[in-house]
C-alpha cells in the first residue's frame, strides 16, 4: 500500500473515532442514533481497507440494530406527534418523551409520592380515584407535582384501561420552560387553571387538564 492509500484510511478511522465521541454529546435518541449509524459505516470502511476483521465483525453487527432501533424511534415520534396534532405549545416535548404502555389497573403513581416526570395520554383511559374522574386521550398529566416545593403527588393514577403514554423527566420539563417561553406560560395557566378549577386556558389544544 502506498502512503496516499495508508493515510486515506486512517483519515476514516479518525473521522470513526470522532462520531463515536459525538455518541456522547447527544441529547437526544435520535440524533445519537443517526450519528451511530454514521460511526458504524465508517468503522465498517475503516475496518475493511485496515485489514481489521473484530472490528469489522463488530460494527457490521451494530449497524443493523442501529437502523432497526432508528427506525422504532421514528415511528414513535410519528406516532406521537400524531397525538400531539394541533398542540404546538407541547410540541417541544417529543424528542425528549419516552413511551410506556401499560396494562390495564397498572398504577401510574400514587399520592404523596414524589413526583418525578409528567405524562401525556396518547391512548387509554386513566383514572384518578380520589376524584373518581377518568382522564381521556390528549391530556397531560401530572403537571402539578413537580411544581410543588415537596414535590409530593396530589393524587393517585391508574391505569382504567390498556394505556400508552409518553413520560418526561422534572429536569427535560424544567429545561425546555427556560428554553422555550411559550411552553413555560403554557404550562404556567395549565397549573393555574387546575388551582383555581376553571376550565383550560388553551381551548384551541383541547386539552384537559388533572391535579396531579
Amino acid at each position: 500500500m502506498d502512503a496516499a492509500y495508508l493515510n486515506w484510511f486512517e483519515l476514516v478511522g479518525y473521522l470513526a473515532c470522532g462520531l463515536v465521541f459525538l455518541t456522547f454529546s447527544m441529547k437526544r435518541m435520535l440524533q445519537l442514533r443517526l450519528i451511530a449509524i454514521a460511526s458504524n459505516i465508517a468503522f465498517l470502511v475503516y475496518g475493511a481497507g485496515a485489514g481489521l476483521i473484530p472490528i469489522f465483525i463488530l460494527h457490521a453487527t451494530l449497524l443493523p440494530l442501529n437502523v432497526y432501533r432508528t427506525v422504532q424511534k421514528v415511528r414513535e415520534l410519528k406516532s406521537l406527534k400524531k397525538a400531539l396534532e394541533g398542540r404546538a405549545e407541547i410540541d417541544v416535548l417529543m424528542p425528549f418523551m419516552t413511551r410506556r404502555r401499560l396494562p390495564k389497573d397498572t398504577v401510574l403513581f400514587r399520592k404523596g409520592e414524589v413526583a418525578e416526570a409528567i405524562y401525556f395520554l396518547a391512548n387509554g383511559k386513566l383514572l384518578i380515584p380520589e376524584l373518581e374522574k377518568t382522564v381521556l386521550p390528549g391530556t397531560l398529566v401530572g403537571e402539578i407535582g413537580i411544581f410543588r416545593p415537596d414535590k409530593k403527588r396530589t393524587a393517585s393514577m391508574l391505569c382504567k384501561t390498556d394505556c400508552e403514554l409518553y413520560a418526561i423527566s422534572e429536569n427535560d420539563v424544567h429545561q425546555q420552560c427556560l428554553e422555550n417561553p411559550q411552553f413555560g406560560l403554557f404550562l404556567t395557566k395549565l397549573i393555574a387553571s387546575r388551582l383555581f378549577d376553571e376550565s383550560p386556558p388553551a381551548p384551541d389544544l383541547h386539552l384537559r387538564t388533572t391535579g396531579t
